[in-house]
Parts: structure tokens; sequence; C-alpha cells
């Protein structure tokens, strides 16, 4: 199991789900633009390997709430999936089942308990959906850098809204976890503080394949054979999520793997478990 300091750890409806104060897209099918190009980087104290803490300004428009058109990376990672798991077995309520019944079947009482969240997931707390524009180019951005299925690695991004525009603080590095930078939530608490809205925090869920105990994604005997890719979040995730709702007034929470998200209210983490 993933140390709890790591708190980027390693639901349903088929409809896609656009954040509750986001407007509904207004084109059947919009165009997915790219991230702007020049970014603003915060630095940090002690950075692990490869981190970056980046901060995106741009538009708020529909087309980044809508479905994510299947460009053709999006096309060549899920082909990849396919090819290891099998068209069916990507199905999010699939995966659900699969990892709750992976979780339960432990020994140890606190990898057991991993369970919770599938299980209240799988029994309608959050909605599921295809993966967002923004979503998907966040995802995208950090598998750039270190493609997601051959070197697993988790992004975490705040996303905010407000003065018509959307703002993202995304960090990420060489590591299949992350950390909640004080330095980053500085900066979000401020633009709260100026009216932006805490819409909610991304953050993905690696597949994992061919995994080895003691290796660099967190494996162990028990868990040898987990191949992730779940969109419920884990105890760890529910736990940082109450904090950031007192905080900043975090409104929600996705949890994706690159193909579909699932998407938490506020309101959720209450009905979720986390760390007592």
């Amino acid at each position: 199991m993933r140390p709890r300091f790591y708190v980027l750890a390693a639901v349903l409806t088929t409809a896609c789900h656009a954040p509750a104060s986001a407007p509904p897209p207004t084109d059947a099918n919009p165009a997915c633009g790219p991230l702007p190009e020049r970014v603003e980087v915060i630095p940090v104290e002690k950075p692990y390997p490869g981190e970056l803490n980046e901060v995106f300004d741009f538009p708020d428009e529909s087309s980044w709430w809508a479905p994510a058109p299947m460009d053709p990376a999006q096309a060549k990672y899920r082909a990849a999936l396919v090819a290891r798991l099998g068209e069916a077995a990507l199905a999010p309520r699939v995966l659900l089942e699969r990892a709750r019944k992976d979780h339960a079947a432990m020994t140890d009482a606190n990898g057991a308990r991993e369970a919770e969240n599938m299980t209240r997931a799988l029994e309608g707390t959050g909605t599921i959906g295809p993966i967002s524009c923004l979503e998907w180019r966040l995802f995208q951005h950090q598998d750039a850098r270190y493609p997601m299925l051959e070197h697993p690695t988790e992004l975490g991004a705040y996303v905010l809204r407000g003065e018509g525009r959307i703002r993202v603080y995304l960090s990420g590095g060489d590591l299949a976890g992350g950390k909640l930078r004080h330095e980053v939530k500085d900066r979000v608490r401020a633009d709260v503080g100026r009216g932006f809205v805490a819409l909610a925090h991304l953050h993905n869920h690696n597949f994992m394949f061919d995994r080895k105990p003691g290796d660099r994604m967190w494996t162990t005997e028990a868990t040898v054979h987990f191949v992730g890719g779940t969109v419920a979040p884990s105890l760890t995730d529910v736990h940082a999520y109450r904090g950031m709702r007192e905080e900043l007034g975090l409104r929600g929470a996705w949890v994706t793997n690159g193909l579909d998200t699932g998407r938490f209210e506020a309101e959720d983490f209450d009905r979720l478990s986390a760390w007592e």
C-alpha cells in the first residue's frame, strides 16, 4: 500500500457530467483546444525528481467541459489498454468491481478498507462519464512528460473558475503519487479570496502492469496483481478533499483514468470513507 503522506493515492451514470457550476456545452462536437503554451512555474522547497507545479490561465469556454473528442493520442492510449485487458474490462464499473474484490480480500485491515469507496461508487455515490476536454488535456500534458502506461505517474490539479477564466494549478513529476504543496495551496487560497471558485480537485488513478514487489508503484506481495484504473477516490484522497472543502471551499473532486472520470460533489465527501 502507498504511504499515507502521498495524498494523491492509489458513480455511476453513463452520461457526461459537466460540473454543476459549469455551463452546458453549446456545440454537439466542440473543438478541444490545446492548453496555453506559456505557463507560470511555482517554485517549491526540495522538489522531488521531475516535479513541476504549473499555472494555466485561459478563457472559460464551454468546449472545455464537453467530452474530449477521440484524438489519435487518446485512441492509441485506449488501444494499448484494450490489448492488455480487453475492451469489456475497461468499463468503469468492471474496474471498480475488480478492485473492490481485490481489496476486500486483503488480510491487511487498512488495505481492505480501500474497498469501501469502491462500494460507495458502485452503489451510486458520485457520477461517471467520459473524460472531458479539460481533463484530457491535463492528463495528456503529464503523459507527454512520462508515458502513463510505460512509466505511470500521478498528476494533481486544482481547477478554479472566475472572471470568465479557468485557472488550473497542475502538479506532477516522476512519481507514482504526489504531494499537496503549501506553495500551491497558498496561491489557490488567495485566488478564492479574490472571488474565484475552487471548482474541483483532479487527479488520476493509474493503470499499472508488470508489477513487482518493491517497485516504484508501491507494489507489495498482496497488490502485485492489482491493475488500478479505478475512478473512485482512496481513503487518503477523501481525507484530503474534506480538508480542501474547509480551507478552500472545494466544490468537487474528479478522479480520472484517462478514459473516464468519476466526479464527486462536496456533499459526497461525507458519504465516502476517509482515514479516521
